[in-house]
C-alpha cells in the first residue's frame, strides 16, 4: 500500500437533519440555540440567518450542540428572526434545513 494515497469514500452518506432545534435562552440582543445530535457521521453544523427578501446571511459554524448568537436585531419591519441550521457531513454535504423562529 502507499502511503500517500489517500481513500475517500466516494458515496458518503449525507447527515439527516436533527428537527430538536430550539431558542433556550434569550437575553438582549443574544440568542442561545441548542439541538439534539444529527444522526450518522457529522463534521459540524452551519447557522443562517433568514432574511425577509429570501436570502439567508451566514451567522458560523459549530462543532457542538449549542451555539451563543450576540448582536442579533430584529430586520426593519420584521417581528421575528428565523434562523437555520445544517448538519455537514464528511464530504461538506448538508442535510435538509431546520427552522428554528425567534419572536423580538
Amino acid at each position: 500500500m502507499n502511503p500517500t494515497r489517500r481513500t475517500v469514500p466516494l458515496a458518503a452518506a449525507t447527515p439527516a437533519a436533527h428537527p430538536n432545534a430550539r431558542v433556550t435562552a434569550a437575553s438582549g440582543s443574544g440568542l442561545r440555540l441548542a439541538r439534539g445530535a444529527a444522526p450518522g457521521t457529522v463534521r459540524h453544523y452551519e447557522l443562517h440567518r433568514l432574511l425577509p427578501h429570501g436570502t439567508r446571511r451566514f451567522l458560523g459554524g459549530t462543532c457542538r450542540h449549542a451555539c451563543r448568537l450576540a448582536g442579533l436585531q430584529g430586520e426593519q419591519g420584521a417581528s421575528a428572526g428565523r434562523f437555520e441550521r445544517r448538519a455537514v457531513g464528511e464530504l461538506y454535504t448538508t442535510s435538509a434545513p431546520v427552522t428554528v423562529t425567534h419572536t423580538w
